[in-house]
């Protein structure tokens, strides 16, 4: 079975840059809790591609999180084609910025538009609104944080469920990848995922054994068409994510869970095989 790990940060210099300054305090958070000391050093992207196939992952889905890393993830995307390219999008720059980015990935080719944590604003905010509606418009799929974080600049409220079930009602045809799945919200993502026909949970970065019950037999039944698979990769090993999410699940949802989901979420049906 092949593997599509729906969200991983590349080992480059370029990439490992918020991780390895002082420019984010809070990621040493993230660095303690996931025991990520060893994954932080520079690796060849060839070594990494290697490296998740060694678990089976064949493809990997690269969020960037501003214009820069945007640019280097789209230059590896062209060299690599395991890699699938997604650019990250902020309103800090001004809402015309932010517009001209959007435009520019969606004529680049990149799968989706990721909007991060490091914002004050919550996920429903109007401003917000502009981009969501462009993206629609372009039907580009977006992933966007939807749980709780470490970045203390932030409120950890902002991605709360309820919040997405209005983006999803006032935009119908924009899909919506809520990274991380709700964690730490409770079960009431559940309902919203289950309501919308274009929101999916995206559980990178989640142990099973730490999430509520409800999440798994949801993945195993009635959302088996909406959860999907991620590392979060350096934040968690992908041989370990890979094997405990194999152990939770039903042998029977894992082509879906593993690499059918995150297909449908970007492109609306599945890519050609490698």
């Amino acid at each position: 079975m092949k593997i599509i790990d729906a969200r991983v940060r590349l080992r480059t210099t370029e990439m490992l840059q918020p991780w390895t300054d002082d420019l984010h305090p809070a990621f040493h958070d993230y660095i303690e809790k996931y025991h990520m000391q060893d994954r932080l050093s520079v690796m060849p992207t060839e070594e990494l591609l290697s490296l998740a196939g060694e678990s089976g992952i064949d493809r990997i889905v690269v969020c960037g999180t501003d214009r820069v890393e945007n640019k280097h993830i789209g230059e590896l995307a062209h060299k690599f084609e395991q890699i699938i390219p997604v650019g990250g999008v902020s309103v800090s720059s001004g809402i015309n910025h932010a517009l001209r980015e959007i435009t520019e990935l969606h004529d680049q080719k990149f799968a989706a538009v990721n909007f991060g944590f490091g914002e004050k604003l919550n996920v429903n905010d109007k401003l917000f609104y502009p981009l969501y509606g462009v993206c629609e418009y372009f039907d580009i799929p977006i992933i966007v944080h939807s749980s709780v974080h470490f970045w203390r600049g932030a409120y950890m409220w902002k991605g709360q469920p309820q919040y997405f079930d209005e983006i999803a009602v006032d935009f119908p045809a924009l899909k919506i990848i809520m990274s991380h799945g709700g964690n730490g919200f409770g079960p009431t993502v559940l309902a919203v995922a289950q309501r919308h026909p274009n929101i999916y949970l995206e559980f990178s970065a989640l142990r099973p054994k730490y999430m509520a019950p409800e999440f798994i037999q949801a993945a195993n039944t009635y959302l088996k068409h909406k959860c999907i698979f991620g590392t979060d990769y350096p934040l968690i090993d992908f041989s370990e994510q890979v094997k405990v999410w194999k152990y939770s699940l039903r042998e029977e949802v894992w082509p879906l869970f593993f690499h059918d989901n995150i297909l449908s979420a970007l492109y609306g049906k599945p890519i050609p095989a490698l």
